[in-house]
């Protein structure tokens, strides 16, 4: 199901450039009218509010979170089976013209290895 979704992934290890090509892509393709979206999958913790902070006290209470700033949003939710990288990308794809994933080497989705 996935391979039949605008989803792209750019794969390898630390340093081969994946961030690079990203980087140049987005401008390249947003100037074609495109609106592109990046997953990004780290496999070290992701921290986006400091510890004791009001929102990351939301957060852990149980909370999904959408944190706003004038330059930003974030929304922050729980693992669970309706937020699993299928859905994610299956709704992603409904909202965007192209889904780039850096990173998840072992997602079903047609990549690149640089």
């Amino acid at each position: 199901m996935l391979d039949k979704l605008p989803i792209f992934g750019i794969c390898g290890f630390s340093g081969s450039g994946k961030t690079t090509l990203i980087e140049k892509l987005v401008p390249l393709l947003s100037s074609k009218g495109l609106k592109i979206v990046v997953v990004k999958h780290d496999v070290h913790k992701i921290v986006l509010d400091r510890p004791g902070k009001d929102s990351d006290r939301f957060y852990r209470s149980g909370a999904d979170v959408v944190l706003q700033g004038s330059e930003k949003e974030f929304f922050r939710i729980h693992p669970s089976e309706e937020n699993d990288l299928h859905y994610i990308l299956t709704d992603l794809a409904r909202e965007y013209d192209l889904v780039l994933i850096e990173g998840r080497k072992f997602s079903p989705v047609t990549k690149v290895w640089l």
